[in-house]
């Protein structure tokens, strides 16, 4: 029996595209919209899994993916860094 595994990125909100680094911002608009057109490209799949993030619920959607959500696949605990962007950690260190 051979098993494919594929790891599929969140496509992007307005969080990433600042460098903020937010626990569960949902996709921007530019984010669906390249989720949407890749779903041709993502073959079927017996099982699909997401993280729990809506970021994460909304690309598995976008692509066309009845994705169960695995509370295993959750995103790092950002800690002090949660909701603040990259200059703003900077300059606390």
């Amino acid at each position: 029996m051979t098993v494919r595994v594929m790891l599929v990125s969140p496509a992007m909100n307005a969080a990433l595209r600042e460098a903020r680094f937010e626990g569960d911002a949902p996709l921007d608009r530019s984010g669906r919209e390249r989720a949407r057109a890749a779903a041709g490209l993502v073959p079927a799949a017996g099982l699909a899994l997401s993280g729990p993030s809506e970021r994460c619920r909304e690309t598995a959607a976008a692509l066309g993916l009845p994705a169960r959500t695995e509370p295993a696949l959750s995103g790092w605990d950002m800690a002090r860094w949660a909701g603040r962007g990259l200059d703003e950690v900077a300059a606390t260190e």
